[in-house]
């Protein structure tokens, strides 16, 4: 009796030791993809930032220039409007390569709310505003995913943390 007693208790003892290194294992790469999620969302921030100040800076500088982005003019229109004003500010090569791959990763998010049936209205506050308040409102849905993701990790942690305590 003693002895299936001891024979049970070692395996629940080495299936519980599996499952916490197969929980850790998948906790890992949880926490790897959240770092780089969440390094690549604050260099959209900072870079979202950064435009935002240069764009300011040159429409001050002329008001004319860049005022409205016209709907006809689109995204595209809107991504080759703002690299030439960052071309001409000098807005180093790669922030221009990060923020241009975000504003058309926007956009791709938004074409697809379109197919879904969602409305395009609502998809950008300022369609027809200014680069500016675009790009706003840009730095405003990166730092809402930034928020997300770091709320998600901070429950993933505690539900890891928390299977760790009931198997140890």
């Amino acid at each position: 009796v003693a002895t299936d007693k001891i024979a049970d208790l070692a395996g629940s003892i080495a299936t519980s030791e599996t499952e916490l290194q197969n929980a850790t294992t998948i906790r890992e790469k949880e926490e790897a993809e959240f770092k780089t999620g969440e390094a690549e969302l604050m260099d959209s921030v900072d870079a979202l930032d950064r435009a935002t100040a240069i764009l300011q800076k040159e429409v001050s500088k002329n008001p004319a220039a860049l005022m409205q982005v016209s709907d006809r003019i689109g995204a595209a229109g809107m991504i080759q409007a703002i690299s030439a004003v960052l071309d001409a500010a000098a807005f180093p090569g790669s922030d221009q390569k990060k923020l241009v791959a975000f504003v058309q990763s926007q956009q791709g998010a938004e074409d697809e709310d379109t197919e879904l049936g969602a409305p395009a209205a609502a998809a950008y506050k300022s369609q027809g505003g200014s680069i500016v308040e675009v790009l706003e409102d840009l730095k405003e849905k990166a730092a809402g995913q930034l928020a997300d993701l770091r709320k998600a990790e901070n429950t993933n942690t505690h539900n890891f943390e928390m299977l760790k305590q009931s198997l140890e």
